[in-house]
């Protein structure tokens, strides 16, 4: 098998179809210097202005406020605002106000929701005692 594919890569021409001109690359250097465009002289740096020397100090305090404001908004949307108590949001205060809030929170309160109540206070199965006359 190993003498069958010699023959067969002797019968494929040995060119691969890239051929460059006789003596191409020996003026090669010349001509490619001869199509640059001449070097000009180097400019003087700039003068370093007040705003160049404290741009960075601008775009990271930018950065920063930038990152405070979304911060607050983000837990303005999440509901973690300085709230503590309930009566001290303004439009809170103005729904708990109305009796049809109780009548509805009254009426639609099921087991699972009384105990995740509990969980949220603190409360743990160990901390509830169930008296004899109950069971």
């Amino acid at each position: 098998m190993n003498r069958e594919r010699n023959d067969i890569l002797d019968r494929l021409p040995r060119t691969d179809g890239m051929t460059v001109p006789e003596g191409y690359f020996d003026t090669f250097a010349a001509s490619m210097m001869d199509r640059l465009p001449a070097k000009h002289a180097e400019k003087a740096p700039q003068k370093r202005t007040l705003w160049m020397k404290i741009h960075p100090y601008a775009y990271m305090a930018a950065m920063f406020g930038g990152i405070w404001l979304m911060m607050w908004m983000f837990g303005d949307i999440a509901g973690t605002t300085s709230y503590k108590r309930m009566a001290d949001n303004p439009v809170i205060a103005k729904v708990l106000a109305s009796d049809q809030v109780y009548q509805y929170y009254d009426t639609d309160i099921d087991q699972y929701d009384l105990l995740e109540e509990l969980y949220e206070d603190g409360y743990t199965p160990a901390s509830f005692h169930i008296d004899d006359q109950y069971n």
